[in-house]
């Protein structure tokens, strides 16, 4: 009997039509839980938070001697400062910081003397020192659900004390070679004889791309036999392949077995070469019979099997790539080394754009998030904003996550990192991919095309928000405003208030660490020091800053300052004491023209969900009675 094809279809119809059939192949999703180091290449079955702050705490940043910056402040060139020994403390690189002292000297710039040292020049509080949480804050979102770990996230994860993950079962998958005239390696080769090698191309194929395979005994060109084996396969795996027996052919009998015992979806693709490919499953576990011929099996394993795979498992099939890329902000170079700049790539209005993450040399986290390097070689002074880069990628970036990245540059929440977990949970490439600036450098980047959304939550003279900045940046361009929340600003406090801090006025003799210039946050704090007719500048450690909420709030509970202000969820996160100052709007500020853009939709959407809406309120400190409406 010979089988003849049903009807050849489009691969990515086939591929449609056979997805849509095994739902719940994708919807069943185990876990286990491996150690950290294990994890490489594995998928996260849930968001990952860290335990603890990486470095864990103050430390040098170099080779010198630990200082009270305030002693050094006279010390010039022509006029050199000698301190005693008891005024200071020799340190090396990774020495814990000693309480009372604030900075380091880099012994390079230290001349040892019998009873002291002397020095050249006075040193700024902070300088030359890892703050604690430097690269990692305790409980920031390290890696969202279904995020596939990287080598260097592995070094995250331990440094930020995960010994353990859970993550997705691998997928167990099924290859079963077929045909009278296959035969095994070791067997003798004759005339009509045919090595079995397909096996092994397969089996490397699934391990790179991080699944399980079970590899069968060659089964023979016999209905029975085939049905027997594919029993087995359906109690042992998940996912089965037949190689051969797939065509038209008298002894072709995979169809056949198929619609006996399942289901088929499709047989014979109009791909050359891959025709005489079958899909269709046997209850519900996914069947595809491969075509014999190498090179055709190779491309229906790729192109069907894989991708199948992979979906479930929510990795995207990486797509090799090379990028040019428009600079959002300057990278000056020290005109000695070759520098490799990290950098995270998006797209903006159909132009590509690389942000550059955090330069410090401890900073693993931001080669975790990064996308690649621009390479600055010797003798070049750097790249201005707007200068268009070589961008060399530490893997493919698959082209629908960068369509669907959007580049948001502006003010910093926690809300940022529910969003994009909850874009995760659901299956959404968009994703925020985000830098954090405040809130006037963020509407200078969306007004100057180098971004597709600024958070802001900037205070009008009439008490509404982010008003006066449009009019300031978009004179001839309507923009979008999309609620996201409505949050408690305040005090963060020391757990207990032992200060006993109420009020504005009981800041004056007091110590803080300050937002960012140009966040929101800090011009609230400065609209409320004017009402007060309170001189800011009196306010010590007002020029100390931090880029993110929780920073200010571990700043607080390390008792590194004495306040410092913030939104209420992150002093709950901290558990540290929090004293209510304000309510204010925290928006996304969109041009009119991209909120059409699905990437926009899927953020409005989340939005409105009532997972975001109970997410934040056991965050606390939210309003979400208006997220996700817009206001042109």
């Amino acid at each position: 009997m010979r089988n003849i094809y049903l009807d050849t279809q489009e691969l990515e119809k086939a591929l449609k039509i056979f997805q849509e059939n095994i739902l719940k192949f994708f919807y069943k999703l185990e876990s286990e839980t491996i150690s950290s180091k294990d994890a490489f290449g594995r998928v996260s079955r849930n968001a990952i938070y860290a335990k603890y702050s990486s470095p864990a705490y103050h430390s040098s940043a170099m080779d010198g001697v630990m200082v009270k910056s305030e002693m050094t402040k006279y010390a010039r060139e022509n006029r050199p400062l000698f301190l005693k020994n008891e005024d200071f403390i020799f340190c090396n690189t990774g020495s814990a910081l000693v309480k009372g002292y604030d900075a380091v000297i880099m012994i390079e710039d230290v001349k040892i003397e019998k009873d002291g040292i002397t020095i050249m020049k006075a040193v700024n509080p902070w300088e030359n020192i890892r703050i604690q949480g430097e690269d990692v804050v305790e409980k920031d979102l390290l890696f969202t659900s279904f995020h596939k770990f990287s080598s260097v996230d592995l070094s995250v994860l331990i440094a930020s004390g995960i010994t353990e993950v859970e993550v997705l079962k691998k997928v167990k998958l099924a290859i079963i070679p077929s045909g009278n005239e296959i035969i095994g390696e070791e067997d003798e080769l004759k005339i009509g004889k045919i090595i079995e090698s397909n096996s092994a191309m397969l089996i490397s194929m699934a391990r790179e791309n991080g699944i399980d395979t079970l590899l069968y005994p060659i089964v023979k060109d016999n209905k029975d036999d085939i049905k027997t084996v594919l029993e087995k396969a359906l109690n042992e795996c998940d996912f089965i392949t037949l190689i051969a027996g797939t065509s038209a052919g008298s002894k072709d009998y995979a169809r056949e077995v198929l619609e006996e015992m399942g289901e088929v979806y499709a047989h014979g693709l109009s791909i050359k070469p891959g025709k005489p490919a079958i899909l269709g499953k046997i209850g519900e576990t996914p069947f595809v019979g491969l075509p014999g011929y190498p090179v055709s099996a190779h491309i229906i394993f790729d192109k069907i099997v894989i991708s199948t795979i992979l979906k479930k498992m929510r990795v995207n099939i990486e797509d090799k790539l090379i990028l040019k890329a428009k600079l959002t902000r300057p990278i000056i170079s020290s005109l000695k080394n070759r520098e490799y700049i990290r950098i995270k790539i998006g797209i903006v209005d159909g132009k590509l754009i690389a942000t550059p993450l955090d330069r410090k040399a401890g900073s693993l986290y931001s080669l975790s998030e990064s996308d690649g390097y621009v390479i600055i070689d010797r003798n070049i002074e750097g790249y201005n904003r707007g200068d268009v880069v070589n961008v060399s990628l530490h893997r493919p970036i698959p082209k629908n996550v960068l369509e669907n990245r959007i580049v948001s540059i502006g003010s910093h929440d926690i809300v940022l990192d529910v969003i994009n977990d909850l874009l995760a949970i659901e299956n959404k490439n968009t994703r925020l991919s985000s830098s954090h600036v405040g809130s006037l450098s963020g509407f200078k980047a969306l007004s100057e095309g180098d971004s597709l959304i600024a958070p802001s939550h900037l205070l009008d003279k009439n008490g509404t928000y982010n008003n006066d900045a449009i009019k300031l940046f978009f004179k001839n361009e309507k923009v979008g405003k999309i609620n996201v929340v409505g949050r408690r600003q305040g005090i963060y406090v020391e757990k207990g208030n032992p200060l006993g801090i109420k009020t504005i006025e009981d800041l004056l003799d007091k110590t803080m660490i300050n937002r960012q210039r140009g966040a929101g946050t800090r011009l609230l704090f400065d609209y409320l020091l004017d009402k007060k007719n309170i001189d800011k500048y009196k306010i010590k450690g007002y020029d100390n800053e931090v880029t993110t909420h929780l920073s200010a709030a571990l700043a607080v509970k390390n008792r590194d300052c004495d306040f410092s202000i913030g939104v209420e969820s992150a002093a709950i996160k901290m558990d540290i004491d929090f004293i209510y100052l304000k309510d204010e709007e925290y928006q996304f500020i969109v041009k009119e023209k991209n909120l059409k853009l699905n990437s926009i939709k899927d953020i409005i959407e989340i939005l409105k969900s009532k997972k975001f809406k109970d997410t934040m309120e056991k965050l606390g400190g939210y309003n979400t009675d208006k997220s996700g409406s817009i206001i042109i």
